[in-house]
């Protein structure tokens, strides 16, 4: 299994945990850097717009810095929002990044979860074309990657001609994969074009998501029968929430209120992760769904990494860099424990 690490980039407005954006944003990529010399395999980037906490609503950007800061590390995208963009445009800057990084990039797409609603109007996006804008777009940034001469393409939401890009990605195809965590039609979508898949693992409740990533893995692999694929075919991306220390009851006491503030973040009436982990938000930060779990010990990690995979685990994992309230040095602390006591000891999975 790999191992990478996994920003949002946000960065609070709460005066005493905001840093100044110059400041934080090297901050980052110096923690990228370090990443990368305690063992880690990639970073990925996620990105999300008009948010209160600047949710790195500049992820081409960011993730061409993250190339420019590193040299060995794979980078990627965990998720472009591709209903957001121009698909033409978008394959540009990624073959374009792509060749900077040296044919390092790995490209992970979503459609933005229902609960994010409230980025479309500002972008003069209907939400209701989310599947179709998705669909459409890798479409069109696939053809543009690997078709030598122009072409044409006509869709519900693009209509297109004489579409060519130079130059192409480095890569032979470009890495891709889909995120495809929470229903069938959407594993059916992946699955139908023989594409990677982003799967629902821990994601911000915890490292593995337990008897949650099992039945995920078990949909995926239907999903991939009934569309004439073997269930083993793709790789498989998810995410997960664990910081390792060998006091995890002294690091949530001195982080329970920062992790609380992320759970309890909101966008006007919405909990942008209630589809994740609950109806309402948490009342308490003893309330959040596997709180137990954030901090572990190394042994604690290894067991339950090995009891979660015993039946078939992603082929790569990324765990979530800082939470509100935690400095870039002490996640640092928190992933390197990781990389040095816990993932020589679950390579094999």
């Amino acid at each position: 299994m790999r191992f990478g690490v996994l920003y949002d980039l946000r960065n609070p407005a709460r005066p005493d945990w905001h840093r100044p954006w110059s400041q934080f944003y090297s901050g980052a990529f110096e923690h990228m850097q370090e990443m990368e010399n305690v063992g880690f395999d990639a970073v990925s980037l996620s990105e999300h717009h008009g948010d209160p906490d600047g949710y790195n609503p500049g992820l081409p950007v960011t993730l061409t810095a993250a190339a420019h800061h590193t040299s060995r590390i794979r980078i990627g995208t965990n998720i472009i929002q591709v209903p957001f963009y121009h698909p033409v445009l978008l394959a540009e800057q990624l073959a374009v990044i792509d060749i900077l990084s040296g044919g390092r990039l790995d490209v992970g797409l979503g459609q933005v979860g229902p609960t994010f609603n409230m980025e479309f109007p500002m972008l003069g996006v209907n939400p209701k074309f989310r599947p179709s804008l998705l669909d459409e777009g890798i479409d069109i940034m696939r053809r543009c990657w690997s078709s030598d001469e122009p072409f044409s393409y006509h869709g519900k939401r693009w209509h297109l001609d004489e579409v060519w890009i130079n130059p192409k990605p480095m890569q032979k195809p470009l890495p891709v994969w889909v995120v495809a965590a929470f229903s069938a039609a959407a594993m059916d979508r992946v699955a139908k074009r023989g594409l990677n898949v982003g799967g629902l693992g821990g994601f911000f409740q915890g490292l593995t998501g337990g008897q949650t990533w099992q039945k995920w893995l078990a949909g995926w692999r239907e999903a991939c029968v009934r569309n004439g694929r073997q269930p083993n075919y793709a790789k498989i991306h998810t995410f997960g929430t664990c910081y390792i220390t060998d006091d995890p009851e002294r690091a949530w006491a001195k982080h329970r209120e920062g992790i609380f503030e992320h759970f309890h973040y909101r966008r006007g009436d919405v909990h942008p992760y209630s589809s994740l982990l609950m109806d309402v938000p948490p009342a308490k930060p003893e309330d959040i769904p596997n709180w137990e779990r954030i901090f572990q010990t190394p042994d604690q990690a290894i067991t339950e990494l090995r009891t979660t995979y015993e039946e078939g685990g992603p082929d790569e994992l990324h765990l979530m860099a800082t939470r509100h309230g935690m400095t870039w040095e002490e996640s640092a602390g928190y992933l390197r424990n990781f990389a040095e006591k816990v993932i020589p000891a679950v390579r094999d999975l």
